[in-house]
């Protein structure tokens, strides 16, 4: 793939670590570092997560042993970074910036030690939960319970050290109760409109002036479950237009979900198809300086000030 022109690229989340397949090439991923090569600058928060039985602290240090042998054997194209100067200093040398995120806090023992010793090894982004509750907060797809006590330390210990709180995942009650004792920016790094498409992952337009608020970003999801629609390309720009008439043109970003979804939408296959979904949003008589806001700028910005 060659592209055109330079495409900046900076997308929220995608769960390419749970593949186990190499990170500089795989055809069996959605995402491999050279095929973000190829974007420039190109940033890619990273999940580590592991399914519910197996989530657990043993699971995140293998985890990380995986990611560490990776980022080894790539260092000429990718390095792992934990602020926006280390991304800019990896876009310079024409590299990968690659950021760590853990996508549910039981991998972290839900507890504050948890959080230090993953801050220690690069995270800087987490998901309180993932599809069921934990000791911190209430999911989307399980009870619908609030942020616990134990959620509240955890939050507030996070913004204490600067890792970003994300809430993708959280229930709408552990949404507000954030929001209620926010200190920093946070943001739904997968998450779609549910005005749009009305899967409780998605977020309502409450949530999104919220986050517009707040200074906050939300990353555009492309499982088709919660695109609806037609899921394809037309979906995606049907969400994108909501947040726009949302005022949220500052906190729209990519947060694909490539290698956490089984199916992609019509038209794409990996992240080398998002080139078409940036001539589709010109197409679209989205301006460039618009569309390249919501494939890099506005992540950037936004880890700029959570970190």
């Amino acid at each position: 793939m060659a592209l055109p022109y330079c495409i900046p690229y900076f997308d929220a989340h995608c769960d390419t670590l749970t593949k186990f397949n190499s990170l500089r090439q795989s055809s069996r991923n959605h995402i491999d570092l050279l095929r973000l090569h190829h974007y420039a600058p190109a940033a890619q928060v990273m999940a580590i997560w592991a399914p519910p039985g197996f989530d657990g602290p043993a699971a995140f240090r293998r985890i990380m042993l995986t990611v560490n042998r990776e980022l080894k054997e790539n260092r000429d194209l990718a390095a792992l970074c934990t602020s926006v100067a280390e991304a800019d200093a990896a876009a310079k040398n024409d590299m990968v910036a690659v950021f760590l995120s853990v996508e549910g806090a039981n991998l972290l023992r839900c507890s504050v030690a948890g959080l230090l010793d993953a801050y220690r090894r690069g995270v800087r982004m987490v998901t309180l939960c993932w599809n069921r509750d934990n000791r911190l907060c209430g999911s989307a797809m399980d009870t619908g319970a609030g942020l616990s006590a134990d959620g509240v330390r955890f939050v507030n210990a996070c913004w204490e050290k600067g890792v970003a709180v994300d809430l993708s995942h959280a229930s709408e009650k552990t949404f507000w109760d954030v929001m209620r004792i926010a200190k920093r920016p946070v943001l739904c790094s997968h998450s779609n409109a549910r005005s749009v498409c009305g899967h409780p992952r998605n977020l309502t337009d409450a949530q999104i002036s919220a986050i517009v608020h707040n200074e906050g970003v939300i990353g555009l999801n492309l499982c088709p479950d919660f695109l609806g629609l037609g899921r394809n390309m037309d979906a995606v720009l049907a969400h994108i237009d909501h947040f726009l008439c949302m005022d949220a043109r500052e906190n729209l970003c990519l947060g694909t979900d490539f290698d956490g979804v089984e199916t992609l939408p019509e038209g794409i296959v990996g992240v080398e198809s998002m080139e078409e979904l940036y001539e589709q949003m010109l197409a679209h008589r989205f301006s460039e300086a618009l569309v390249q806001d919501i494939f890099f700028h506005n992540l950037r910005r936004f880890l700029g000030e959570a970190l």
